[in-house]
């Protein structure tokens, strides 16, 4: 008997520190004023204590983004003896409990802070953030356009809000806040990749591509532009030689950017290469037609008949409807070839190939 009154008061005495630690994840009751609020400070010592809140808070920021949250915590807790009812406080928890990865908990706090003081743009930017981490990038738009509202010369939180309207595909106010985030700081690398991406899918190919060029003065490489700068040196300028150099850097490539490959192969006239970059790219479902076609072109000039039969026999047992078609491509293909003959050379000459 005396074991089990022992053991109830052993899980009493546990289940008291859980519900302590949970309520410390939790924004205070506003109904239950803390014990030291309800006392009048003089003027002199309140004063004292927001110098002491704002140092504290100072260097507890810096401390989360150190990750050293053992000294951020202790340093909450001394603000929270100082005045738990303060914005500080909350924003600091709720920073606190993201870092840690509480989001829910961490919302919990910031949106108390934004209660107390709503204008307190860290916490919106910090809401935003914790929508981006729960993929909700509308969501995290809204709290991010207030931040930007609240703090218009940020470049950082312009760079959040740019890249929220990139995810939710409205890529012209994209542009315009990475232009805004680039006129804040100048060499913001982020905002001006955000800002080609943008121009690029907005259709504004000749501004990309001298975005391209200027990073290539910069000394700036990255596959994330490169790849684009490849893509538009063949749609503006057909340097599709230029293209083939920035794609065989990179290994191994997106689909699209196979099939571009394989098309700046096709268009100087290796057509080994080209049919070999293409025979990975024909197999998919999402192959386009001109894929199949320059892939058939490419095997009939390198006189790979072999695969090439094999291929036309595929194309028509997937689409036999489309067998007049198919074989009018294989005729066009062959005679094609038959040209080169024809061609008359004032000097000798051999392919490179």
């Amino acid at each position: 008997m005396k074991r089990i009154f022992h053991l109830l008061v052993l899980l009493f005495f546990f289940s008291g520190v859980l519900f302590a630690d949970d309520e410390d994840d939790s924004p205070p009751n506003d109904s239950v004023p803390d014990q030291e609020s309800v006392v009048s400070l003089s003027p002199t010592e309140a004063a004292r204590r927001r110098v002491q809140i704002a140092a504290l808070n100072t260097e507890t920021v810096n401390l989360i983004r150190a990750n050293n949250l053992a000294k951020a915590s202790a340093n909450i807790d001394k603000i929270k003896k100082l005045d738990g009812n303060s914005v500080e406080y909350h924003y600091l928890k709720g920073s606190y409990l993201y870092a840690q990865g509480k989001y829910p908990q961490a919302e919990n706090f910031l949106l108390k802070a934004i209660q107390i003081h709503s204008s307190h743009d860290p916490s919106y930017y910090l809401l935003g953030m914790i929508f981006v981490q729960k993929t909700k990038w509308a969501k995290s738009l809204e709290y991010f356009q207030k931040a930007v509202e609240l703090s218009n010369y940020n470049p950082f939180y312009r760079i959040n809000l740019a890249l929220a309207y990139f995810e939710t595909g409205n890529f012209l106010r994209a542009k315009a806040e990475s232009e805004r985030a680039i006129e804040l700081k100048p060499n913001f690398r982020a905002a001006k990749l955000l800002l080609l991406k943008s121009n690029f899918l907005l259709g504004d190919k000749a501004d990309a591509y001298s975005q391209c060029v200027d990073f290539v003065k910069e000394g700036f490489v990255s596959r994330e532009y490169m790849l684009i700068h490849a893509r538009l040196a063949m749609e503006i300028h057909q340097n599709y030689r230029k293209a083939i150099e920035i794609y065989t850097q990179y290994g191994e490539l997106p689909f699209q950017e196979k099939r571009f490959l394989a098309r700046a192969y096709y268009n100087i006239g290796n057509y080994r290469a080209a049919a070999v970059t293409y025979q990975t790219i024909v197999q998919l479902k999402i192959a386009q037609e001109e894929d199949k076609i320059e892939y058939i072109r490419s095997l009939s000039f390198i006189k790979d008949y072999k695969r090439l039969e094999s291929f036309v026999n595929s194309w028509l047992q997937e689409e036999p409807e489309k067998r007049s078609k198919i074989l009018e491509i294989l005729d066009v293909a062959e005679l094609l070839k038959e040209n080169d003959s024809k061609l008359f050379h004032m000097f000798p000459s051999r392919s490179p190939y």
